[in-house]
C-alpha cells in the first residue's frame, strides 16, 4: 500500500513531508508519485480545455530549468524524507520533440525517454516502479506515440536498472 504526498497539508515540500508523516504514510509500502497527468505539449498547444494549468517540457541536458535534475532532487528529498521508496505514476507518454506543443493525441513530452533511458537516476533517488499511460483521452498513447513505448521498454527491459 502507498501513499501520495500532498501539497494541501502544507505550503512547501518540506511542509508537505512533515504533515504526510504526521498522518501515518512513513508506515506504507511505498510513496506514489504522480508524474504529471498530462503530455506537455498539451500545455503549450493551448486547445485542450483539459490542459489548463501549464506544464513544463523539461530540459533532458539538465542544463536549463526546468529540467529532470532538479525534479529527481525533489523526489530524492520526499524519498529521505518520508523513508518509502517511490513509484511514479501517470507519466505521459509523449515523444520528445523541439517543436512545442503539438495535436490531440500527439503532443509532445519526454518523461517517457528520459526514464526509460536514464533509469539508474531514478533508482538512484529511491525509485522501484513507474506505471505509465495517459491521463486524460486527449493525450498521447501507446497508440498514437509512433512505436516510442514500445521501443523503449523493449530496450529497457533488455537491462534493466538494478533496484537497490
Amino acid at each position: 500500500m502507498g501513499f501520495p504526498p500532498s501539497s494541501w497539508g502544507a505550503s512547501s515540500l518540506d511542509g508537505d513531508i512533515e504533515f504526510m508523516k504526521e498522518v501515518g504514510v512513513g508506515a506504507a509500502d511505498f510513496t506514489v508519485l504522480q508524474t504529471v497527468d498530462r503530455d506537455a505539449g498539451c500545455y503549450e498547444a493551448g486547445i485542450d480545455s483539459a490542459c489548463t494549468r501549464g506544464i513544463d517540457y523539461w530540459d533532458e541536458s539538465n542544463t536549463t530549468s526546468p529540467n529532470f535534475t532538479e525534479y529527481l532532487a525533489t523526489v530524492k528529498k520526499c524519498r529521505d524524507g518520508i523513508g518509502r521508496p517511490i513509484i511514479w505514476w501517470q507519466t505521459p507518454l509523449g515523444v520528445p520533440s523541439n517543436t512545442p506543443g503539438g495535436t490531440p493525441n500527439h503532443y509532445r513530452d519526454n518523461r517517457v525517454h528520459y526514464f526509460l533511458t536514464h533509469p539508474n537516476e531514478l533508482v538512484d533517488v529511491g525509485g522501484v516502479g513507474v506505471v505509465f499511460g495517459a491521463g486524460w483521452g486527449t493525450q498521447t498513447n501507446i497508440a498514437t506515440d509512433g512505436g516510442q513505448f514500445k521501443t523503449l521498454s523493449t530496450a529497457y527491459l533488455a537491462n534493466p536498472a538494478p533496484l537497490r
